[in-house]
């Protein structure tokens, strides 16, 4: 009888040493929950702070208003189609040239119109002082409205990564309507500036140089086209 109580008193030792492991290693593990749902917690109110934008945009520019104009008899209207860009300008990114084959797009530099309507836009302003002319229409007009139509496909826009600047674009100038080709040509056009590894403003002001330069070539081109032509009335 001795016997059987001892043994009893044994087991119920050994449960209650057994309990008391259990709730320290309980203890230790709710610990370990805790902190743990803590430190997410933490994490995820981190995650939720708006992160400040280090993004900048920019658009192109046109020439200064004292651009020099070729001497002319009469201001051309001209109607200016929508430009045509290869698939890379599509990007928002800036694209620097790193090599014949391959683009890079820098993260923090963003374009802030498409590149097409910018393009267009720029060259119509400088169009405009340079022909001298106040009459650009932009992708619809009538066909009397204007002494001629201009459309441009550009294959290369972009600069590389020592700051040397491309432009190369064909072009057409068509009557009005379209009926007959009155010039065509492509246009090669280079420009060093800075690099963009200093900020991709100097690059910008590279390209908008070029399409300066591009808009006078445009111009002088215009004019031979439609030399002897009288101006149609603005509508």
């Amino acid at each position: 009888m001795n016997t059987i109580f001892a043994t009893g008193t044994s087991i119920a030792r050994n449960c209650q040493r057994f309990q008391a492991r259990a709730d320290a290693v309980m203890t230790r593990f709710g610990a370990v929950v805790f902190a743990v749902v803590l430190g997410v917690g933490l994490a995820g109110c981190s995650f939720l702070k708006p992160a400040q934008s280090t993004a900048r945009y920019f658009v192109l520019s046109p020439a200064a208003a004292t651009l020099s104009a070729p001497a002319a008899s009469n201001a051309l209207a001209v109607g200016l189609g929508q430009v045509k860009l290869p698939a890379y300008l599509f990007e928002t990114s800036f694209a620097v040239r790193k090599a014949t084959n391959e683009i890079e797009y820098l993260p923090s530099a963003l374009w802030a119109e498409r590149m097409d309507t910018g393009f267009q836009r720029v060259l119509a302003a400088n169009l405009a002082t340079l022909l001298p002319s106040d009459h650009i229409h932009l992708s619809a007009w009538q066909k009397d409205a204007v002494a001629a139509e201009v459309y441009v496909i550009l294959h290369q826009f972009d600069v590389d990564s020592t700051g040397q600047g491309v432009l190369v674009a064909q072009w057409r100038i068509l009557s009005p309507g379209g009926e007959k080709t009155l010039k065509l040509g492509t246009s090669r056009l280079s420009r060093q500036g800075p690099s963009p590894d200093a900020g991709a403003s100097g690059p910008v002001a590279t390209l908008s140089q070029l399409v300066t330069d591009f808009s006078r070539q445009l111009a002088q081109a215009l004019q031979e086209a439609t030399s002897g032509q009288r101006a149609p009335v603005s509508k």
